[in-house]
């Protein structure tokens, strides 16, 4: 599962632990949250001082995220879900990391799907 997003904030946060505790319970659920459009790697390290986070943190390279996943600007947080060998079977696009956080439980929901 890749988590994109353009905000660090406690919002995202939310929908951070609700994958972690899929995490905690299912090896096979790789999951990475990748900065994009601004988010710094120093946005990064203090939430993962703050909250302690199972899940990878990382920025990506290219400002925007890779090319190939098209991501949408406006999306403030995008979660790609796939199964192993990288089919995607659900994609989540939000407007801000509130909107996600409302619907952390889908995603952590969609991450145990994947799973089984």
């Amino acid at each position: 599962m890749l988590i994109f997003t353009q905000k660090a904030d406690e919002e995202l946060v939310k929908v951070v632990k609700a994958v972690d505790a899929v995490q905690k319970s299912n090896a096979k659920l790789g999951t990475v949250v990748v900065g994009v459009s601004g988010v710094a790697a120093s946005d990064l390290e203090k939430l993962q001082k703050d909250h302690k986070l199972t899940t990878p943190l990382t920025v990506a390279v290219d400002k925007d995220g890779p090319g190939k996943y098209k991501l949408n600007k406006d999306a403030a947080v995008t979660v790609v879900v796939y199964k192993k060998g990288g089919r995607v079977v659900n994609n989540f696009a939000f407007k801000d990391t509130k909107a996600a956080a409302a619907k952390a439980k889908d995603i952590a929901e969609a991450a145990e799907g994947v799973v089984k």
